[in-house]
């Protein structure tokens, strides 16, 4: 288990599947002892700021030091809006499958939320 409390599988399965960062697709450096956040370090992010849990793989990404700095805690759809985002192209048709897929996700999610409040 890493300092974050990902697994070591699970952490092997992102770092697979991140290669790049999820948001502007440059490629990234692991570099353990480097200080402060250079732009192309890998960083872990979570998509969703409200789910923390280092067990949700659907919401556990990599992306660059740069883009990570940016979004912060920022509601991901909210960060497409910055300056940052659309100097950098980065939008919801641009990001990485896993983002899509949570976007997916988050999204039919608030539909059924929706739908739950106005039949009440």
């Amino acid at each position: 288990m890493n300092a974050w409390g990902i697994a070591a599988e699970a952490e092997a399965r992102i770092r697979k599947r991140d290669r790049r960062c999820v948001y502007c697709r440059t490629k990234m450096r692991v570099r353990a002892k480097a200080r402060g956040v250079p732009p192309d370090k890998a960083t872990w992010e979570h998509i969703d700021n409200n789910d923390l849990r280092p067990t949700n793989l659907m919401n556990i990404a990599i992306c660059c030091g740069r883009c990570n700095s940016s979004k912060g805690a920022k509601k991901i759809l909210k960060w497409f809006e910055s300056d940052y985002c659309i100097k950098n192209n980065i939008s919801a048709g641009t990001v990485a499958p896993v983002v899509k897929r949570w976007l997916s996700y988050a999204t039919r999610l608030l539909c059924s939320l929706l739908c739950l409040r106005s039949i009440a």
